[in-house]
């Protein structure tokens, strides 16, 4: 048997200062849970990243191919996913402008593509179920 005063390293890890749990990011309140509206902002935040990544690596795909718009493309995913106020409606336009703009191209892409139409709708449904908002 080895003796503990020879080890290198104590044979239970010391605890975490104290600061370290009174971080607010890193520490998990009591009683928190995750409802329907935090999974379903979590999957169209991803399906709007997926959607600007497909814009940017199909400049055509975008209505007016400029510089502004292909950069602007990944904003709504990051703002939905940082849970920044109002992502909800700019998912939702990001989502829907090729259904606003040109119904019939839209409408024909949904088929091969159908994920810009789900995430519209996810983020309408985020928009009008917020608390406090009606």
């Amino acid at each position: 048997q080895v003796s503990k005063r020879y080890l290198p390293f104590p044979l239970r890890p010391s605890p975490l200062p104290q600061v370290f749990h009174s971080i607010r990011g890193m520490s998990k309140k009591d009683g928190e849970h995750k409802d329907v509206r935090f999974w379903l902002a979590n999957i169209a935040g991803a399906l709007l990243l997926a959607e600007g990544t497909r814009v940017l690596s199909k400049a055509e795909v975008c209505t007016t191919p400029s510089t502004a718009s292909l950069g602007l493309s990944m904003l709504p995913g990051v703002m939905l996913l940082n849970r920044l106020p109002g992502a909800g409606i700019v998912g939702m336009i990001a989502s829907l402008h090729g259904l606003l703009l040109c119904p019939s191209k839209a409408i024909e892409g949904a088929k091969t593509w159908p994920w810009p139409l789900l995430s519209g709708l996810i983020c309408s449904y985020l928009t009008f179920t917020k608390p406090g908002r009606f």
